[in-house]
């Protein structure tokens, strides 16, 4: 069920959030936004280029599966594990190395443990993953800021026809992929449309995210619990991805939300078989201090779920050395358990991140707990075209394209 772990996972989804990230920074100039990002960027791209290979690459996002646990070194108590640590130097080039001890200096230090558990006769993991990087600049609160301009910036036409025009950021996402904006009485709509272009310059990307948005349709709305009118909405029709933002939003929208709510329905339409979830729904509270940003996020519930079809007529090709489970509801059960409560006594899937600001810099911690099936498997597939590194190409190029619009 690794496709509604990327999905929701605040930290690891690829598409949504990046896109609300990038846009959203097109304003203005912001030396301080084009240090921290600049910097981000160039982690990444060393972090791809040091991997060793994808199990490395999926198990620093958390995602390991009994198979390739061998790839992995193991604690001192016999558990899987991954860590990764560096400098930057005065280049701003990052020097990382992989499973090394602890370092006493470091600018970046994740480690990721996975401890086998047993819940009742089943087999899971415990994952704990640990991240610590000093990028300075950037901080939750100014996304949001960004975000509440960017949407007043949506509902003047002219203002956003202006910074279609001049912003490198937007420009990229047009000529690699098709863009649209339409409007109704509720909602001014932001579409983009992965299409030939795509294909011609990002083959990757188009294969592997494109084909998942073909299989899935998604309708994620998102509003801030202490202010019920300030609302977004997440859909897609097939290869189009559509960001629905409120026709006249309040004044003080986003700028500030305590406890932002995420309801999430999901269709995925593969193998023969459809899988529908309704009403899962998660939380995310903020607290802003002077120096210091701290989000806490998990999963509240699950309305409905429900799989019709017959998975087995077709076995296809990329599956065969590949966990397929016998009773598709009980392994859905299994898994909700795990994402919401949990079974282990420290509750579900949970995100807790600070971002402090020091004399010296900035600090920023990103610690995550969850529970996954021991033996794994997905929907999409298990061939290459599904390898995560595919994604990799377009978001560096899209990352490139946001540094100009904020140096």
């Amino acid at each position: 069920m690794e496709f509604l772990k990327k999905k929701y996972k605040l930290q690891s989804y690829l598409i949504l959030p990046l896109i609300l990230v990038s846009v959203s920074n097109c304003l203005q100039k912001n030396e301080n936004y084009y240090q921290f990002w600049k910097g981000y960027d160039h982690l990444q791209r060393s972090i791809k280029s040091t991997a060793k290979n994808e199990v490395y690459f999926s198990a620093l996002a958390g995602s390991l599966s009994e198979e390739n646990e061998s790839q992995l070194q193991k604690t001192s108590e016999g558990y899987p594990f991954l860590s990764l640590s560096g400098t930057v130097d005065n280049q701003k080039n990052w020097n990382l190395h992989w499973n090394e001890a602890d370092p006493p200096k470091y600018d970046y230090l994740a480690k990721v443990t996975f401890t086998p558990k047993l819940w009742e006769d089943r087999e899971i993991y415990a994952v704990e993953r640990k991240i610590i990087h000093k990028l300075n600049g950037y901080q939750p609160r100014d996304f949001f800021q960004w975000f509440h301009d960017f949407a007043l910036a949506v509902d003047d036409h002219s203002t956003y026809q202006s910074l279609k025009s001049s912003s490198e950021n937007l420009q990229f996402l047009c000529s690699a992929m098709a863009c649209h904006v339409t409007e109704n009485a509720e909602w001014h709509t932001l579409e983009f449309t992965i299409n030939e272009d795509t294909k011609a310059k990002f083959p990757g990307f188009y294969q592997r995210t494109g084909s998942r948005l073909e299989k899935t349709k998604i309708n994620l709305q998102v509003w801030d619990k202490g202010n019920p009118t300030h609302k977004f909405k997440i859909t897609n029709q097939g290869r189009t991805v559509q960001f629905h933002f409120p026709v006249n939003p309040p004044s003080d929208y986003f700028s500030s939300p305590k406890e932002i709510r995420f309801l999430g329905d999901v269709e995925i339409r593969s193998f023969g078989i459809t899988v529908k979830i309704d009403n899962l729904e998660y939380k995310l509270k903020t607290t802003f201090d002077k120096q210091t940003d701290t989000l806490d996020g998990q999963f509240v519930r699950i309305g409905k779920k429900e799989i019709n079809g017959n998975f087995f007529y077709v076995i296809p090709q990329g599956f065969v050395n590949f966990f397929i489970p016998g009773n598709m509801d009980e392994y859905f059960n299994e898994f909700f358990t795990l994402l919401i409560q949990g079974t282990q006594g420290r509750g579900g899937s949970q995100i807790h991140a600070t971002f402090k600001k020091t004399p010296s810099g900035q600090t920023n911690t990103i610690t995550t707990y969850n529970e996954t099936k021991r033996k794994r498997f997905s929907l999409f597939g298990g061939d290459d075209s599904q390898k995560a590194s595919n994604d990799f190409d377009f978001f560096a190029s899209w990352e490139e394209a946001m540094l100009k619009d904020l140096k």
